[in-house]
């Protein structure tokens, strides 16, 4: 008897990495769909703002706490949501997560109260904070390292396709069913997704589970998150989420629709439109990252600083322009911000490259407080402002209520270029 093992047949093993490729994309996909539907969610607010006035009865100051509550709670979930996903895996926190989008569209369908609505919101706020970092995970174990950067950059796209979907189709929704069926919709097709993602994801190869070899112990919390913060490219990835995401946050989750109406004069029918061209920036600047710029530290230090001080000079002329912005402007003011917020996927890229990949989860959930820190900032300091220069026209008080998000901004591109590669 010959002890000589048989390799595989050439064709076998193609025919076995084939099935392996296409099975890792039905699961990062239906996990990204889910993080699709989050986006959703998360930016419907932005486009229902002038209804949710009305329907609540409220001003803008309780408005942008309404956004400021859902990210905030966002935010604080961010680092519990990495330890889950390195902890419990994204099958199960992805459907929960999901379970809880639903439920937040259903109470902000049918209510009519304050308490409500930020219930509603509070919920969304629970269930879009355990999305992203899960999705990356599954990109974490299901595809090689030299190829996530551009996996994140595609979930970058299937979030954009996801706010694509809360802009114009969500205003035109709102406008010929009304709030309740539109949002109540939303809770229905959201709670298939979570049966479809309960069923379908799984939480890596089967081939990567099973092992001879004992399971490592998990490591302590605090042990995890020290390591992962000492990264210097942690802290990078960290200001430059800080920069591009929340900017482009602030102003398609809230304030974009009502500074395009109430400061630059367009109609209601105009915003949905305006604001889908920040969203085909961000599809753009995701795709773009993804493609030519992740996988290279020093080309995405220098990209991604180049671009958050592009950011700041739009903001710039935001709070500088005296009036109202010709189209030609704001449409490239546009897409500027939505550009910055694509290319934010980039940090996560950073991000996984200065961690071990047993702490990727908590290394991304660390990065994405970067840029939702600055956006609750950017929610409440701008409804504060204008509600205290109310008196003004509308025009005078968004600038000096866009003063704040310039300073954010200005000190996010600081860090990342004293924290920039030295090479």
């Amino acid at each position: 008897m010959s002890g000589t093992a048989t390799a595989p047949h050439p064709a076998r093993r193609r025919a076995d990495h084939s099935t392996s490729t296409r099975t890792a994309w039905l699961v990062w996909g239906i996990g990204a769909i889910c993080y699709c539907a989050a986006l959703f969610h998360r930016a419907s607010l932005g486009v229902a703002a002038p209804e949710a006035l009305q329907r609540f009865a409220i001003g803008p100051a309780m408005l942008s706490l309404f956004s400021a509550l859902q990210l905030g709670i966002y935010l604080a979930l961010q680092v519990p949501s990495g330890l889950l996903a390195d902890r419990l895996g994204p099958r199960k926190v992805i459907t929960g997560g999901m379970v809880a989008l639903a439920a937040g569209s259903a109470v902000f369908a049918v209510s009519g109260s304050i308490v409500g609505g930020i219930a509603g919101r509070m919920l969304i706020g629970f269930g879009d904070a355990f999305m992203f970092t899960n999705v990356l995970r599954l990109a974490a174990h299901w595809f090689p390292p030299h190829k996530f950067g551009k996996v994140a950059a595609i979930t970058g796209l299937a979030g954009g396709l996801g706010q694509i979907v809360s802009t114009l189709p969500l205003g035109l929704a709102l406008h010929s069913i009304g709030w309740v069926p539109t949002f109540a919709g939303a809770a229905v097709l959201t709670a298939g997704l979570a049966v479809v993602a309960a069923l379908a994801i799984r939480d890596r190869p089967d081939h990567a589970v099973v092992s001879s070899a004992p399971a490592p112990e998990p490591e302590r919390i605090a042990h995890t998150l020290r390591h992962v913060i000492a990264q210097r490219g942690t802290k990078h990835s960290f200001w430059v989420h800080f920069v591009l995401m929340a900017q482009f946050v602030a102003v398609t989750t809230l304030w974009g629709g009502p500074w395009l109406t109430e400061s630059q004069g367009h109609g209601q029918a105009e915003v949905g439109s305006l604001l889908l061209i920040s969203v085909v920036g961000f599809i753009a600047g995701s795709w773009f990252s993804g493609q030519f710029i992740s996988g290279n530290p020093v080309r995405r230090d220098r990209f991604g600083l180049g671009l958050s001080c592009a950011v700041v000079a739009v903001w710039a002329l935001l709070v500088g322009w005296p009036g109202v912005l010709p189209m030609p402007v704001l449409v490239v003011a546009l897409v500027i911000i939505g550009v910055g917020g694509g290319a934010a996927m980039l940090a996560f890229d950073g991000a996984r490259m200065a961690n071990a990949e047993h702490r990727s989860g908590t290394a991304s959930g660390v990065v994405n407080m970067g840029g939702f820190s600055a956006a609750v900032l950017i929610q409440l300091l701008v409804g504060g402002v204008l509600q205290f220069v109310s008196f003004l026209p509308a025009a005078q008080a968004y600038r000096w209520a866009f003063a704040p998000v310039l300073v954010l901004l200005a000190v996010g591109t600081a860090a990342q270029w004293w924290l920039r590669e030295r090479r």
